[in-house]
């Protein structure tokens, strides 16, 4: 989450998981719905999709404002 280490290197976490973050009030079921599609789809899809690596990240935060590109 805060870039890698004074060294330059970065350990993989155990479990490398995502977290879905929803504000309460601000969304409808609609857009709900929405967002359970794609998941569904991305995950019907998983074995056709390419892999991404990090082309650029910023000394902190990363996850926020880092570039990435296709893993050939």
């Amino acid at each position: 989450m805060f870039g890698r280490r004074p060294d330059g290197s970065e350990e993989a976490p155990d479990l490398d998981l995502v977290r879905l973050a929803i504000p309460r009030r601000v969304y409808t079921q609609s857009h709900m719905d929405y967002v359970v599609e794609v998941i569904r789809e991305v995950f019907e899809r998983r074995d056709s999709l390419r892999g991404m690596r990090i082309d650029w990240e910023p000394p902190s935060l990363r996850h926020f404002t880092a570039r990435f590109a296709f893993v050939d």
